[in-house]
């Protein structure tokens, strides 16, 4: 946490509190999260520019400066946010932008200090950094990327759609629910999938992350709040996580919850009815 969608919930609720303001004052309260950079050099670079528009790169956020003054770019990571309203706790403010709006003042909270700032000089440098650590993003991937990336590798799926650097954007939680979707085990190799399996795979990857992100995201603790301080919403109508030993909605299994090879400390929920390991392969008919 946050995955995809609750980035993609921080980005669409920054942008009207942000886009076109002028940052009059930046203050960075723990430098330990800047990359490359002292406090005093970010305030000083970033200080006094226009903000042009607010996007979103896998699980970053990605804040375009006018007039050629460069990135900020934000990896809120486990447990990094931004707040519009005054956090709950003043004791994990990391960053304070003061703007000229009527938000006068915008918070990045990160309780375990786990979360990067960093600064670009221009879109080239910062897509650099990316594609160093990233693969395409989950909304964005191709049938035959996806398809392409999975064949190179003989881990399981379900730890194969979480690793960045295959595709990005996709965590525990929206792992569960779109391999569900797709009627696959999560402990499948992934380059053993069928076409068709690819093809239901590649269609449950943006029909889940969209309906999560029209829900706000998920809340399942304190680490997840949206820029209001709500909490997402997804949880209450999802099918799989957190659901363990509950009745599967689509055939009445139980759901089971359990732990997989590559995903240490995370758990896994899946139907073993609706997501067999060894699905029935269809013959051949002449």
């Amino acid at each position: 946490m946050p995955e995809l969608p609750e980035v993609e919930t921080m980005v669409r609720g920054l942008r009207p509190a942000l886009g076109g303001m002028t940052l009059r004052e930046v203050q960075v309260l723990d430098e330990f999260l800047l990359v490359d950079h002292t406090a005093r050099e970010f305030e000083r670079t970033v200080q006094g520019a226009m903000v042009d528009r607010i996007d979103r790169r896998g699980k970053w956020v990605v804040i375009a400066l006018g007039d050629r003054r460069g990135l900020i770019v934000i990896q809120p990571r486990m447990t990094g946010g931004f707040w519009l309203i005054p956090p709950d706790r003043p004791d994990h403010i990391r960053l304070i932008l003061r703007t000229d709006g009527p938000r006068e003042s915008i918070w990045f909270c990160d309780n375990r200090r786990l979360g990067k700032i960093a600064w670009y000089p221009g879109a080239e440098e910062a897509e650099l950094a990316f594609s160093r650590s990233h693969g395409p993003d989950a909304l964005e991937i191709s049938r035959a990327e996806l398809g392409a990336r999975l064949a190179r590798t003989a881990r399981g799926i379900k730890p194969t759609l979480m690793d960045q650097k295959v595709l990005a954007g996709i965590g525990n939680i929206y792992a569960d629910e779109i391999l569900f979707r797709a009627r696959i085990h999560p402990s499948r190799t992934a380059s053993t999938l069928s076409n068709g399996e690819l093809d239901r795979l590649h269609a449950s990857i943006p029909a889940v992350l969209s309906e999560a992100i029209a829900a706000e995201g998920s809340s399942f603790d304190a680490g997840y709040r949206t820029v209001l301080g709500l909490e997402g919403g997804f949880l209450t109508g999802n099918a799989m996580y957190g659901r363990g030993g509950q009745p599967c909605p689509n055939c009445g299994h139980a759901i089971e919850k359990t732990k997989i090879a590559g995903l240490i400390g995370r758990p896994t929920h899946f139907c073993a009815r609706c997501q067999p390991l060894d699905p029935p392969r269809r013959t051949k008919t002449r």
